[in-house]
Parts: structure tokens; sequence; C-alpha cells
């Protein structure tokens, strides 16, 4: 839609940059959705550490894309606000990440570069890493007599610090927190849930187990309210007051769209993911020009189109009538119970079921039963598109693919077509691979959708 009013090219680069930000997770929304509860526990455990010098522990968790570390960057921000000046910080912040600092050599450098510390440690990180965490930490008082200003530290990805070998960093930071000696805050950030079983146990004894629990947004409208957040622009943007008004039509029509109201609806249901949902809309305003200074729809529907697109599905679009009735098979085995199966299982129930509408499916498209090792070279092609995945054993060994294919495996004497695997399809999925085959007889496109 064509602007209403004249826009500069400085009004829309300055909308397509400050709503790009926010899409893309680099600048924060105006307001954080149904997050009120954790925020507020999270700012009463940094405001006590910086306001009161005292030492507290808590995990963060969640799944991803609920909040964790908004919520983190909101009380930091606030923090700043209420405590720290440019001339006399009152109180340090380190960011640690699972993915970044692979082990704890790596995390104490960079946290004695995160403190602005310029002295050399190799003769530091030759002792214990306790040792020099506290030496990195006493480099912070201006004289003897001073106490060390209180220190923030966040964990992000905190399930994959656990993984660390012997935890050292995670007990020298939960020890010091538990001491009280120096004021410093852990906040552990990870979604899993079962984070607590990674830790050692002179860990846990160190550990606060303050636990704090953020959800997902619980409605389609809270999911939306939080694309609008991202999407509207203000005057504060940097954007005149009649091209915002123009502008926010604009998203509430692009997100009331057929395409984008479904595509929400679908993320909602299997997952709430926010983060997909934002990067998502994000094709809307990478085009905005002053021809086209309004997100337009065409752009964002041919993205949603694309997401919504499953990878598996598309490899599966060319699979025999053979290949399939065994993919049915197998999701028939799932529903009666069936969380493992062989090749003898499913090639049984693909035989049972044929054998019954044998009539049906000959009028239907002239099928016929293959043999056994026909039908065991169409279960090897599943296997090789990796549709089909062996499946775990208690002990957490599973043969591989090659393994699979070969006729024995490594330490294994059980043929292959008794070894057990699993299907890498949702129900829903098979139904929806069925539906889009119309060369396929209509009996198996019911046995399909049962």
């Amino acid at each position: 839609m064509p602007a209403r009013h004249k826009v500069s090219q400085s009004e829309v680069q300055n909308a397509k940059q400050a709503v790009l930000k926010r899409l893309y997770g680099r600048a924060a929304l105006p307001e954080l959705v149904s997050l009120d509860d954790p925020l507020s526990a999270v700012y009463a455990l940094l405001s006590q550490t910086v306001s009161s010098n005292e030492g507290n522990s808590a995990l963060v968790l969640g799944p991803r894309g609920s909040g964790k570390s908004a919520i983190i960057d909101r009380c930091l921000d606030r923090l700043q606000a209420e405590h720290n000046t440019a001339s006399s910080p009152k109180y340090h912040t380190v960011r640690l990440n699972g993915f970044v600092h692979t082990n704890d050599r790596l995390a104490l450098r960079d946290i004695a570069r995160q403190l602005l510390i310029t002295q050399d440690l190799e003769h530091v990180l030759v002792g214990s890493f306790a040792d020099a965490f506290t030496y990195i930490l006493n480099l912070l008082r201006s004289d003897e007599k001073e106490v060390v200003p209180p220190v923030l530290f966040i964990l992000d990805e905190f399930d994959l610090l656990a993984q660390h070998p012997k935890q050292s960093l995670l007990y020298t930071l939960f020890d010091i927190a538990q001491s009280q000696q120096t004021p410093i805050a852990v906040i552990g950030l990870t979604a899993r849930i079962d984070v607590m079983d990674l830790l050692e146990k002179r860990v846990k004894s160190r550990f606060s187990h303050r636990q704090i629990y953020v959800r997902s947004v619980q409605t389609l409208d809270q999911f939306k309210c939080i694309a609008q957040l991202a999407l509207h622009i203000s005057t504060d943007d940097g954007v005149s007051a009649n091209y915002a008004d123009e502008f926010n039509q604009q998203v509430d029509e692009l997100l009331a769209s057929d395409a984008v109201a479904g595509y929400m609806e679908y993320l909602f249901d299997f997952g709430k993911d926010t983060r997909q949902l934002l990067q998502t809309l994000a094709s809307s305003v990478l085009q905005l020009s002053v021809d086209l200074p309004h997100p337009q729809q065409s752009p964002t529907a041919a993205c949603v189109e694309r997401e919504m697109q499953s990878a598996k599905l598309q490899v599966l679009a060319n699979v025999s009538v053979l290949e399939l009735c065994l993919i049915i098979a197998m999701k028939s085995l799932v529903q009666v119970g069936s969380t493992k199966y062989n090749f003898e299982m499913v090639y049984d129930e693909y035989k049972t079921f044929m054998s019954r509408h044998m009539m049906a499916v000959a009028a239907g498209g002239a099928m016929k039963i293959y043999k056994k090792p026909v039908a065991l070279k169409a279960f090897e092609t599943l296997i090789e598109l990796e549709i089909v995945r062996p499946f775990t054993t208690e002990g957490g060994a599973a043969f591989g693919r090659n393994d699979l294919l070969a006729g024995t495996a490594a330490g294994n004497r059980v043929p292959k077509e008794y070894r057990m695997v699993q299907l890498m399809l949702e129900p829903g999925q098979v139904m929806e691979l069925a539906a889009d085959r119309p060369d396929i007889p209509a009996v198996i496109r019911r046995w399909a959708q049962q």
C-alpha cells in the first residue's frame, strides 16, 4: 500500500533498523509478555547482590524461545540505570556461554577479559582453578582494605558448562556465592529441566537450589502480541507520527492475513518458539524502501510457505508406493504401542493389511503383495534416507546406519532383519505424506489416515 504521507529515506531506514534489531534479538521489546513473576524474582536476586553485597545463585529454566535471555537483559538494563555510572561502576557483569566456553581455561580467560583485567595470567593458570579465580577477583580491589565490588555471572547454556570435567567452574562460583566472602550472583540459564542431575554432589552442596521457571506464552493472543510489539514502531524510533500510524496499521493487517495467522497458530501448537516467528516475519521488513515503506504480505506469505514445508516430507516426495506402505506400517505399529520394531514386524504388518484388503487394493491400483527380499530393499532405502534410525539400547549404545545396512554389526550377531529401529516421522506427517500422493490407491490412503 502506498504511503498516504510522504516518507523520507531516513525514516524508512530508521524504521527498518529498529524493527530488525527487535526481530533478531539485538534490541529488547518494549515490554515482556506474561513474564512478570520470573522477571521480579530474577531482579530481586540481582538487586540484593548489587545493593546489599549478598551472594546469590539460581537457575532459570524454561523452553527455548520462552524469554529467559530477555528477562536477564531487562534486569541488567534496570540495574545499569539505577546503580552504574560510566565513571564509577558499582558492579561488574560477566556473561559466559556453554557453546563458546568449552573448558574452564577458556572461561577463566574470558572472565578476566570482561572484568577489564590486562595483567598477564599465564603464571596464575598453572595452579588450581579456584586459586586463579580468587586471584582475578582480588585484582578488582583498588587497595587491600577495599571490598571486591559485586560481580554478576550470567551462565547461558548452563547444561553445557555442567559437562566440563570436574565442574571446577561451577563449584568455584557456587562456593564463593555461598560463603559470602565476595558478593557475586550466579544465574544459570538452561532449557533442560533435568539439569540438576548433571551436577556433581559437591557442586549441589554449594548451590542454593533456587530454581525460577519461565513458561512459554499460554494463549495465541499473547503469541500475536509479541509479534506486534516487535513490528510496531513509534516516534522514538526516529519516524514521524503519521508514518508510524500507517506502518502499524499495515502490520496489523499483515498479522491478520490468512497465511501469517495460520503460521502463528501452527508455531503456537507445536512449540511456541517466539524467535522462529520473529525471524520469519523479518522478510516483510527487509524489503522496505521509499516506494514500499510498509510491510508487504506477498514476501511474508512466500517465506511462511517455505517454513511450513517439512524437509523430511520433501525428501520422501518421490518414494515408491512400497516404501510408503512400509512407512504406514511403522506408523500402525506405533499406534498400537510399539516403541521399537524391526523389519520382520513391519513386513508382517504390511502383509497382514494387504492380504485383508487385496480386493480393494487391486480395484484401486492393481497392486500386489511384494515378496520379502523386495520389501527389505525398500526398507534399506528408508534407512539410507535416515527416515528410519537405529533404536538406542538402555546402555546408550545403538547401531549406526551402516551397521543396519550391513549383514552383521561389529560386536553383534543379530541379522539385520531383526535389528530394532524407529521411524523419524510423526503420525501427522505420515498422513500428510499419503494425502499428497494421488498415485496411490484410496485404500492405502485410508490406511494412513487411521
